[in-house]
């Protein structure tokens, strides 16, 4: 990447406030705010980065239960979330909150932005009233030719396939209990903190990440001078 030439990098979390995210509460809400640290350190490596955070949680039925908790903040004001945000209860409305968050973001994202959105849920789609996941999974594929990257983390489901039927091509499984929410923040970490250093090097600009969570961020940490 050239010297000096600033990029805007949207970091978009659509994450589930259902009442089976209950059991893992606590880990739920200091696993995010430490994936907020992790893009304020990414900014902070790479000065040349502008990142930006959107944070969307869902619960309840349709639409009324999708809530924007951050909106495009840049990363150096985001406040962390707390539990006054935070509720977790209700069904799943997983499409609703998909569709409006990324269709949101879409008309502030300009040609040559960076755009990572992730969906972290613990359970299955069971009460969206106005997308449907054809439309999600178009939505998304329009999207991912725009250059936008997508991930999706799933618990008490085959995250792989359900990332599949909505055209996401990464997709990590994790256990939905207090350990297996810390180990998927610091996979979530790492995969990011490679995500911001493809950037730097120019490789995600024009094409979708289609290897998010595989490897480490120092992956390919000998290709900074190639």
């Amino acid at each position: 990447m050239e010297e000096n030439k600033t990029m805007k990098i949207y970091n978009l979390i659509v994450l589930d406030e259902s009442g089976s995210m209950s059991s893992i509460y606590n880990q739920a809400l200091s696993g995010i705010n430490e994936v907020i640290n992790g893009i304020r350190q990414n900014q902070e490596k790479y000065p040349e980065q502008r990142h930006f955070v959107s944070i969307v949680t869902f619960e309840g039925e349709g639409m009324s239960g999708v809530k924007t908790r951050r909106d495009c903040v840049p990363v150096g004001e985001v406040a962390d979330l707390t539990k006054k945000d935070y509720r977790p209860g209700g069904c799943t409305p997983l499409y609703d909150a998909m569709g409006k968050a990324i269709s949101e973001l879409d008309r502030k994202v300009e040609v040559g932005d960076g755009v990572l959105v992730t969906i972290i849920t613990d359970g299955m789609e069971n009460s969206s009233q106005e997308y449907s996941g054809r439309a999600v999974k178009n939505l998304v594929e329009m999207q991912r030719k725009k250059g936008w990257t997508f991930a999706y983390i799933g618990a008490n489901q085959d995250a792989v396939e359900v990332a599949r039927d909505l055209n996401i091509q990464n997709a990590m499984n994790y256990d939905a209990t207090p350990e297996g929410m810390v180990y998927m923040s610091m996979v979530f970490n790492e995969s990011q903190a490679k995500f911001a250093k493809r950037m730097h090097l120019g490789k995600s600009i024009l094409a979708d990440v289609a290897d998010f969570f595989s490897g480490s961020s120092d992956e390919d940490a000998g290709e900074e001078g190639k």
